[in-house]
């Protein structure tokens, strides 16, 4: 039994053999709990074992991944990309980060950033390396800290010098309109993209994780028909455009799914698992 069906694009050709699968996390290898599930664990070793990588591709940061990677066995050597392509990094079994790359915003186009959302009302979390940021602790952030199960350190952001991967503003509910006024004030030198209505994920312009995925890809000589991209959310679009197969959960939003190959089982129904044990081939 099949647990893929058909998406809107028709021309899709199955790689024979997946050399990649780029896995976004939050809505997608996640249940809505916000948990892994033992079956989506399973399928990430039989992925692997029959000689694909899995690349998690997350605009979490580092440290609200590592205890995801740690369940699934990623590892080192194996990699991920974290905070929306900010940096590419991977982690030893004890929990020791070690950045691949990094692509920090410049520091006074954060700053800018972070009055542009201030004057909107909201809070900004920073996100450097490790390091979680923000300049108050609001309910959005509350809330945050409670599904990645970090706690954030309340500061002034404008006294800070390392600059930030990402920058992540959260709107209240019926306040989404507000992260649009934030995007036109922002400099053209960084990018904003929204992981769901309510969040906008804020890097410098040259950084998402459709960039970061193709670097990385150009860097292990594979070619983008030998990738397969999982997401849910409208920062995936780029890694849909990038990989030679696109797969949506049924969750995804509508947009998303429009523009996958595939469309497997939502979250809630292991649908990474059966991608990846559908898509990979024995080795």
């Amino acid at each position: 039994m099949s647990f893929l069906s058909p998406g809107p694009l028709t021309s899709l050709h199955r790689p024979t053999r997946p050399r990649l699968f780029a896995v976004d996390v939050d809505g997608t290898l996640l249940t809505s709990h916000h948990t892994v599930t033992d079956a989506v664990r399973d399928a990430v070793e039989t992925a692997r074992e029959r000689g694909s990588e899995v690349l998690l591709t997350t605009s979490r940061p580092p440290r609200a991944l590592w205890p995801i990677l740690e369940f699934l066995g990623l590892l080192v050597p194996a990699a991920f990309i974290g905070s929306q392509g900010g940096l590419v990094g991977s982690y030893s079994p004890e929990g020791h980060l070690v950045v691949l790359e990094r692509h920090p915003m410049p520091l006074d186009l954060a700053r800018d950033a972070v009055a542009a959302a201030s004057r909107a009302g909201l809070a900004v979390n920073w996100f450097s390396g490790e390091e979680w940021f923000v300049s108050e602790m609001d309910d959005q952030v509350r809330r945050e800290a409670e599904i990645v199960a970090c706690e954030p350190v309340v500061t002034n952001l404008a006294t800070l010098t390392a600059p930030p991967e990402k920058l992540l503003v959260i709107a209240p509910p019926g306040r989404a309109a507000d992260l649009e006024d934030i995007v036109t004030a922002l400099s053209a030198g960084v990018r904003a993209q929204t992981s769901n209505p309510t969040y906008l994920e804020i890097t410098a312009s040259a950084v998402d994780k459709a960039a970061a995925l193709r670097d990385f890809c150009a860097g292990r000589g594979i070619a983008p028909e030998a990738v397969v991209a999982i997401g849910d959310g409208m920062n995936d679009l780029g890694m849909f455009r990038f990989a030679g197969t696109a797969v949506a959960p049924a969750n995804a939003r509508p947009e998303v799914r429009a523009a996958a190959h595939l469309i497997t089982t939502s979250n809630d129904e292991d649908g990474v698992a059966h991608a990846l044990e559908e898509l990979s081939v024995p080795g």
